[in-house]
């Protein structure tokens, strides 16, 4: 997974395009948000528009408030792809001593 965050204010509408790397598009996939409001209460804060050309937008704050966001993605570069950590690993019988815990 890669990671990437920052904090934005939100225009008069409310509303925030929030600009990636410009490689964002091309390495990422499978995305999850996370959005937190400081300073004041944000409750119908939510993602306007997906990542897409390595942007989303973010809506639905008030004027001037600050957004805490992040956006997780899942590497697809040829890289990852060949390369993908394993979520469990059968440990080897021989040589294990359940007593060494």
């Amino acid at each position: 997974k890669t990671f990437y965050d920052g904090v934005i204010e939100l225009d008069d509408c409310g509303e925030a395009w929030v600009e990636l790397p410009k490689y964002f598009d091309a390495l990422n996939r499978s995305f999850r948000y996370q959005l937190t409001a400081i300073g004041g209460s944000g409750p119908n804060l939510y993602i306007a528009s997906e990542v897409d050309n390595n942007r989303f937008r973010i809506a639905g704050g008030s004027k001037d408030l600050k957004v805490s966001w992040q956006v997780t993605g899942i590497r697809q570069d040829a890289w990852a792809r060949d390369n993908r950590t394993q979520v469990e690993v059968e440990k080897p019988e021989e040589g294990f001593n359940q007593n060494s815990q």
